[in-house]
């Protein structure tokens, strides 16, 4: 395709001679003459697209001929011959991105007519900059196409974006080596006869300055979102890894159990190991088999499905979960590489020990083609370990113990998967397979002087990470760039010569100047705040992505009937009764791992017992069974957690306690009672007569009773207990750092119905920054004897519970860190409460966190396995923070992972729209309610619907669609409608019902609000919602497990007569202490 480049060099020196440079030729640029700027855009018109400064000066003497069938970067250099003390024989100015135009307007050309590219101007050096973020390179013409032609220039914010960034490139000047937008920095590759540098010659690469990097953000996170949205880059620029919330003890895992039962059996001994994970985590999988059991020797197997390398490395624990310390071990299968590569300074440890390194999935210029990069070892567990974590370490994000565990395989990223597409854009030729490329890597870095030249880099490493808190590092991207150079280094030869054969002649030392503008571009949009903004993925994977490997024994469960029952659940005749045993891992992020026991016709033995393969030693284990009729969870156990070691797993008990009825579409529910302010003190009163006030209630004034927010709503049914948290004035406390008053961020702690009202709590100051509360909504496990009763505490008369039970834990949101630096503990913070009849809330400004969030989590719950999940509705993102068990100082906590991200399109999984709330199913799975109606921001779709997701934040087919489908959503009836507030969760995989809050129109009257009752199991329901109850007007929700529901209203707690009430002193309101009532509302009892 013959082509004719346009340029603006309306500021560069009129002296010197300027060329474009494309694919290593250069073609001269001669003066453009203004007059004919107007019958040039009328034949082309495109010039202007995206561009609100159309400037041109410039054009190639005569059209050149241009592939169709790929992407290249070009470029525009000039002379030098007026620079005094010019280190190099040319300058480089302005770049673009040259792509084909779509068929149309190819088909629609005359063979005598000619291409205008658009012009190589300032708008097209930054549309060039941003096109090198790894998430956006490439070199395929129709996703080039839809980048820069519907994303860059097509969309006005993105357009607009990117022409503010390229006003500031003008007015900072063109690139120099004393300044401008970018500087020329000098580079002399060193002397290599095989590939031609004579180590004199001085070539310029092109910096930009930390301020356009910094401006390049507001362009790229709406690209990027653009991008992570569009279901044309799936398989090529994203991918929806597929989580997992519950697995079962099923056919394949038995069947892989099996198989590594054949050697143990061959070896005479039943040593057995398996991985925590079967799934990829963060693009690595793991997987193991047992090679021969009576040596505890097994083969491991790594892949990297990410465009990155790793180094594979593996540390190993005994029965007390401590390290052990083994400085000569080393892999069966070592090798020479294996010790050419462990003589590298600070590769290894005498706890952390290297097995070998994954090479990238293969890939077409950043886009992936398979297959992935794998790796093996041959390993024999040293004697008394019973465990090991295995890494695969690369660059990343956040916690570091081992600041040089990420150093081999971050240094080879740099270089040939950040460093050298940098190099390929700017080739003439259509993009090539990288496995040839990754092929000569694995040979060459058996060689002792590329390991050498390695070796420098790994001793200055931790200059390429930053961060002052060991919780908290994050790669210096900007330092990193220097890394490239090791692509010229003597000992890469070979890879260098791959690279110059994919070129034409003078390609290689043209493309010079963009060396590390990939890493560059990752650098704009990897910090903490930046990543609220967009959405990333290798960059931002764990520095160590780890996965269990554990010695297993069987776990023989025992369940037994309710001891008040001596029967199991009984339904009508031939309905099918079931069981479902549950174990989960403590701490984990591993899937909880389920079987199911069917109870024949005229079961009427008094137990039956089930057994797990294969359970993975080591940390803590919960048994959980649910006994169903049908679909109706007729009884539950728990053992709480347990030592996971053989002593305290091989064999466990257990007994049901029946549940309640379930519910029906005729489950209507009504008011029960209603918090209020009698006499002095805080009580239940009960009443059918439901509060009205509504949200138009809402009263921000910083004087007087007024409740300006409703922040949340918790329930702890160990504790029978709930906690609500407000925005208010009138509370009679202050500020805790300022002591200033007004509306304020409190909370408040009571006791559940039915109960006496001794534990009331409330803080001694309040917060600017929004609170919450967060309880441990899990029911508890009582103490039975051995004859199978439950065991009655003689003081209370009640179950005494098994001590063995974990508790979660309860815990207040700080945010007065919220405005510090992440590395000096900034964030919000889960400060540890106690709920009793007599200790206060800790308020204190210095004290333990057991968790950090990122950013304030607009709703939370708390999983099973002892982590906390938050949304933020501001950022669109899912929020995981693992519980510190003894607490940290705020700096010492690792913040939480961050994951999900806006989304734009509605059929893509794993991204969200505005986050209303969370909640976590007793199944483990992960629900996100979204509603775009409540967001402030643009939204092209109008959806409310909820999400389900995995601890790995990854989506779930936990619904059906309307096809009976397995998916990760279920849409909300009357989405354009109804506003949503809240939801609550109950029940497991087969039947879970899931409580939604929401009001229609305005808001403003209490037929308005309304409480809908979804469901979702294991198949697809004949209907929902199952039913509505009207007239709910309530801010937040919480549910038991007995179907009792609770609700944060809209007004102040009163004094059982309709006036507000609270306690009162000289800084309350006029009325007493500003709190919001709390009601309980009741389903209808089944009939006889």
């Amino acid at each position: 395709m013959q082509t004719i480049f346009y340029a603006d060099l309306s500021d560069a020196h009129p002296e010197e001679d300027h060329w474009v440079s494309v694919a290593g030729q250069r073609y001269p640029l001669e003066p453009f003459k203004p007059e004919g700027l107007k019958e040039l855009l009328a034949r082309a018109p495109h010039l202007t697209a995206g561009r609100n400064d159309l400037r041109i000066t410039h054009c190639v003497k005569g059209a050149i001929p241009m592939r169709i069938d790929t992407v290249v970067r070009v470029h525009l250099r000039h002379s030098l011959r007026k620079t005094p003390g010019a280190k190099s024989e040319t300058g480089i100015s302005h770049s673009a991105i040259f792509y084909p135009p779509k068929q149309n307007l190819l088909d629609a050309l005359g063979p005598d007519e000619v291409w205008h590219a658009p012009p190589i101007d300032y708008t097209s050096t930054a549309q060039n900059f941003l096109f090198h973020h790894p998430d956006i390179i490439n070199k395929d013409t129709t996703l080039t196409q839809i980048i820069i032609d519907e994303f860059m220039a097509g969309d006005v914010s993105i357009a607009t974006a990117i022409n503010n960034l390229a006003t500031l490139m003008r007015q900072m000047g063109p690139p120099k080596e004393t300044g401008g937008w970018a500087t020329l920095e000098p580079y002399t590759p060193p002397e290599n006869e095989e590939t031609g540098f004579d180590g004199k010659t001085t070539y310029y690469h092109q910096m930009p300055t930390p301020a356009v990097q910094g401006a390049a953000l507001t362009p790229l996170s709406p690209l990027l979102i653009r991008i992570k949205n569009d279901a044309r880059f799936e398989g090529k620029k994203w991918t929806v890894q597929t989580g997992q919330a519950v697995v079962p003890a099923s056919a394949p895992i038995r069947a892989k159990l099996a198989d590594i039962a054949v050697s143990a059996e061959a070896g005479a001994d039943n040593w057995q190991a398996a991985v925590s994970n079967s799934a990829a985590i963060s693009g690595c999988e793991t997987s193991i088999a047992v090679v021969d059991s009576s040596k505890r020797q097994i083969s491991i197997k790594m892949e990297n499905s990410y465009i990155r390398y790793l180094t594979a490395y593996i540390r190993f624990y005994d029965a007390n979960a401590n390290p052990i310390s083994v400085p000569s071990w080393k892999p069966d299968d070592a090798g020479i590489l294996y010790d050419a590569i462990t003589e590298l300074p600070n590769i290894q440890s005498d706890e952390v020990r290297y097995i070998g390194f994954l090479s990238p999935m293969n890939n077409v210029l950043a886009v992936p083609i398979g297959p992935p990069g794998t790796a093996s070892a041959l390993v024999t567990f040293p004697e008394n370990a019973v465990s090991a974590s295995v890494y695969g370490s690369g660059l990343g994000t956040g916690h570091n113990p081992w600041p040089s565990t990420p150093a081999l395989g971050g240094t080879l990223t740099g270089v040939f998967n950040l460093g050298v597409p940098a190099f390929m854009l700017g080739f003439g030729a259509a993009a090539q397979s990288y496995k040839p490329l990754y092929d000569i890597v694995e040979k060459i870095t058996k060689t002792k002087a590329f390991l050498v030249a390695v070796g420098v880099i790994l001793t200055g490493w931790t200059a390429y990470i930053v961060g002052s808190s060991v919780y908290n590092k994050q790669m210096n991207w900007s330092s990193f760039t220097s890394l490239v150079s090791l692509i010229f280094d003597k000992a890469a030869t070979k890879a260098l010569l791959w690279v110059e054969a994919e070129l034409a002649a003078g390609e290689l030392e043209d493309q010079i100047p963009f060396a590390g503008w990939i890493m560059l571009a990752v650098n704009i949009c990897t910090g903490v705040a930046q990543m609220a903004e967009t959405i990333v993925e290798v960059a931002t994977s764990d520095w160590n992505i780890e996965n269990k490997v554990s010695t297993t024994i069987t776990t023989s469960v025992t369940v037994r009937p309710d001891p008040r029952n001596k029967s199991f659940p009984e339904g009508k005749a031939g309905a099918k009764r079931s069981c479902t045993v549950k174990m989960i891992y403590k701490d984990q992020t591993r899937p909880t791992v389920s079987q199911t026991f069917d109870l024949p016709t005229g079961f009427t033995a008094t137990s039956f017992q089930v057994q797990f393969a294969g359970n993975t030693l080591g940390g803590s284990v919960k048994l959980e069974a649910d006994f169903y009729i049908e679909s109706w969870l007729a009884g539950k156990a728990t053992t709480g957690y347990v030592e996971n070691d053989e002593k305290h797993a091989a064999t466990i008990d257990m007994y049901l306690v029946e549940q309640p009825v379930p519910l029906s579409a005729k489950s209507i529910y009504t008011h029960a009672r209603i918090l209020t302010y009698v006499n002095g003190a805080y009580g239940w009163t009960d009443t059918a007569v439901a509060p009205t006030a509504t949200i138009v209630s809402r009263d921000t004034s910083p004087t007087g009773n007024a409740i300006g927010d409703w922040t949340g709503l918790t329930l702890s049914q160990r504790l029978g207990m709930i906690g609500l948290a407000w925005e208010a004035a009138g509370t009679g406390v202050a500020d805790c750092d300022t002591g200033s008053t007004g509306q304020l961020y409190v909370f408040q702690n009571i006791n559940i119905p039915g109960t006496s009202m001794d534990a009331v709590k409330f803080p001694s100051c309040g917060f600017t920054g929004q609170t919450r509360l967060i309880y441990d909504p899990f029911p508890p496990k009582f103490l039975m004897d051995s004859s199978g009763n439950w065991v009655i505490d003689p003081a209370t008369k009640q179950p005494e519970p098994d001590p063995k039970d974990v508790k979660l834990g309860e815990y207040y949101v700080d945010p007065r860190p919220a405005n510090l630096p992440y590395d000096q503990g900034g964030g919000y913070h889960l400060r540890k409460i106690t709920l009793d009849d007599s200790t206060p809330f800790n308020m204190a400004s210095v004290q333990p966190s057991y968790g950090r969030f990122a950013y304030f989590p607009d709703s939370v719950c708390l999983h099973p396995s002892g982590i906390v999940i938050g949304v933020s509705a501001k950022y669109q993102k899912l929020q995981i923070v693992t519980l510190t068990r003894d607490g940290a100082a705020d700096s010492d906590l690792p913040l939480g992972q961050i994951g999900a991200g806006p989304a734009q399109d509605k059929n893509r999984p794993g991204l969200l729209f505005h986050p209303v709330a969370v909640a976590c199913a007793y199944d483990g799975a992960v629900i996100v309610l979204e509603d775009t109606k409540s967001s402030t921001g643009k939204s092209v779709d109008v959806v409310s619907r909820l999400s389900a997701y995995d601890l790995h934040m990854n989506p779930v087919n936990r619904f059906f669609d309307e096809k009976g489908q397995p998916s990760p959503w279920l849409y909300l009836s009357n989405a354009s409608d109804y506003y949503y507030l809240d939801l609550a969760t109950v029940g497991d995989e087969k039947l879970t019902y899931i409580y939604i809050l929401y009001y229609t129109g305005s808001g403003a009257q209490p037929s308005d609000y309304h409480m809908a009752i979804y469901t979702y199991g294991l198949t697809p329901p004949a209907s929902n919602p199952l039913v509505v109850t009207n007239a709910i007007a309530a801010a937040r929700l919480s549910v038991d497990m007995w179907h009792s529901a609770y609700t944060l209203n809209f007004a102040m707690v009163t004094d059982g007569k309709g006036q507000p009430a609270g306690p009162k002193s000289s800084t309350t309101g006029p009325a007493g202490r500003t709190v919001p009532s709390v009601s309980m509302w009741a389903p209808p009892l089944p009939s006889a």
